[in-house]
């Protein structure tokens, strides 16, 4: 039996000649930065955009990697590359991958209740990585796997905290494996079958940023700081003159 390495190959292998060459360009524009998807099979989504965080639905990520059995195997592959322009006047601070692995496994049981001698399987592969355009400095590498899976696994990926102002590109890959094989009876000699499935629930990309101040606003704050310390000093030598004045005892003239 081939081991579970190769059969990710030759299930992304499988899917690459599967894919058609129509693909769905997505380009979202902020005030921060300009974020371009040209390998997704459908658009991503625009969730939020508040106070420097942009949450991106990944509406192709979730579309492909969803896989389930009831015989034999199945799968799914998916890759995307994001290309990052970071607009004059903002940085970006960091970013992250989130969702959730959501598997199912379910060996079907004899007709007398006892366990059956089928077998259900699942294994799912997550990559997040970054790095400046062009390539030569890498911001994050991270990969999350699941191996039978029933039930959920979140997933958060976070490249830490950052500052960038020049263009960088985001690339995440998954896959999504499942087999399932049915539990035979002399009853039932072609088998009853078991199930499996794996998916990504809520997969989205959110990027962080700030503005950069201008050089004419460090003047004024520079200028806004050299006003106070002056002030500052003005009313620390008014307060000692009034503190040495006090201790001059007061002298009334002799009638």
């Amino acid at each position: 039996m081939m081991n579970m390495t190769t059969r990710l190959l030759a299930m992304a292998a499988l899917a690459f000649a599967s894919v058609g060459t129509a693909h769905a360009t997505t380009r979202i524009d902020t005030a921060a930065f300009s974020i371009v998807n040209q390998w997704g099979d459908s658009p991503d989504m625009l969730l939020s955009n508040v106070d420097g965080v942009t949450r991106i639905g990944l509406t192709s990520a979730a579309a492909s990697l969803d896989a389930n059995t009831s015989r034999y195997q199945d799968g799914n592959f998916y890759g995307d590359l994001f290309e990052v322009t970071v607009h004059p006047g903002y940085r970006v601070t960091g970013f992250s991958f989130s969702g959730t692995f959501m598997g199912v496994l379910n060996v079907a049981s004899n007709p007398d209740g006892t366990p059956g001698n089928g077998f259900a399987f699942n294994s799912g592969n997550i990559e997040f990585t970054a790095g400046s355009r062009p390539y030569d400095v890498s911001y994050g590498e991270h990969t999350l796997r699941v191996d039978m899976l029933d039930g959920a696994v979140p997933i958060t990926m976070f490249s830490g905290q950052l500052s960038l102002t020049t263009d960088f590109n985001l690339s995440l890959q998954g896959m999504v494996l499942v087999s399932a094989y049915p539990s035979v009876t002399l009853e039932n000699p072609s088998g009853i079958d078991s199930f499996a499935s794996l998916r990504v629930v809520n997969p989205e990309l959110t990027i962080y940023t700030m503005a950069v101040p201008e050089p004419g606003h460090y003047a004024m704050l520079l200028a806004g700081l050299g006003i106070v310390v002056l002030l500052r000093r003005r009313e620390n030598k008014h307060e000692q003159f009034c503190k040495i004045n006090s201790m001059i005892p007061s002298i009334t003239p002799s009638m």
